[in-house]
């Protein structure tokens, strides 16, 4: 399993198209969604770990071309996405696996079904780096994988399984200010609202240091999407349930100081849910349209993420 991996250039390992066929995430089989050729030495046949072992064999085809298939299968250890090449390996080392029983990081998130950890790059530096590895095979615009120390990680946890279902990263240092630089929900993990309760828990992030933030831009279509919709929500619960529930006006400055949302962003949201005018700098509600556009959205009352559930400094 894993151990090391030396960069080698400055393309950040982009191909045009997937070159590892499938990769098996514990119990979870799956195809790539993209091309990386971090995972292999200069030879573009044998695992970077490997290659510098001295094993120079490899089960995986030789490049021929960018859209060759080099490997037909990877082996990811859900637990600490530890990989090979070799079943065998793999299956040794997943019964064994020292974060089974005791998951790195602190916990900032407790709620009845999952668990948020802040895990530190510099602490935890060859969890960070496979987990930025693994992100590379399903994110077209993840670049950063080994200066981890630079960032903080927050990892999304299966209370009943203690398995990581997602994660976003937050870097330590941003002159723009930025909550987060890096999300994705795992595949066999999505559609369960974990993305939108990431992406809340970063805002309580900024909201603790009283800043108002976003994400690092540009943002992929993917992550606009759905950012928008978290938005849209925030905004929409915020008109119709909040303080402002009674304003027939408010400010963009107003919403943006309450919400913890930058104002271009909140502008963006608006200009998405087509009801709400904006003139002077002043938002003009229209409380019927506004409640139909919760009814068709199945906007619910409350947000997704317990404040109570908060463990934040």
């Amino acid at each position: 399993m894993h151990h090391k991996l030396e960069v080698e250039d400055g393309t950040y390992g982009l191909l045009k198209g997937p070159n590892i066929s499938k990769v098996r995430l514990g119990n979870h089989e799956m195809g790539t969604w993209y091309g990386t050729a971090v995972y292999f030495a200069r030879d573009h046949k044998t695992l970077g770990f490997k290659y510098l072992n001295g094993e120079k064999q490899s089960r995986s085809k030789s490049l021929v071309n960018q859209e060759e298939t080099w490997l037909e299968k990877l082996y990811v250890c859900d637990w600490c996405f530890k990989y090979t090449d070799v079943e065998d390996e793999f299956l040794g080392h997943h019964a064994r696996c020292s974060h089974r029983a005791r998951q790195p990081g602190q916990i900032r998130y407790l709620a009845a079904d999952v668990t948020i950890r802040r895990v530190r790059g510099s602490r935890h530096k060859l969890f960070t780096q496979n987990l930025c590895l693994f992100t590379k095979m399903f994110l077209d615009n993840k670049s950063m994988f080994f200066a981890v120390d630079y960032f903080d990680f927050y990892v999304v946890y299966d209370n009943l399984t203690n398995k990581p279902m997602g994660f976003f990263s937050k870097e330590l240092l941003s002159t723009d200010r930025n909550n987060l630089a890096c999300i994705l929900v795992f595949p066999p993990y999505q559609r369960r609202h974990l993305g939108t309760l990431l992406i809340a828990f970063s805002y309580e992030l900024s909201k603790a240091e009283r800043l108002i933030s976003g994400p690092e831009k540009p943002l992929s279509p993917f992550g606009l999407m759905g950012y928008l919709k978290y938005w849209s929500s925030t905004v929409a619960r915020e008109l119709l349930y909040g303080r402002s529930c009674a304003e027939d006006e408010i400010t963009l400055n107003a919403l943006s100081r309450i919400t913890g949302i930058r104002i271009d962003d909140i502008t963006l949201t608006l200009k998405y849910m087509e009801i709400v005018k904006v003139e002077n700098n002043k938002l003009h509600v229209d409380r019927g349209c506004l409640k139909n556009w919760a009814r068709k959205n199945k906007l619910s009352k409350a947000p997704l993420l317990q404040k109570e559930c908060l463990l934040v400094e």
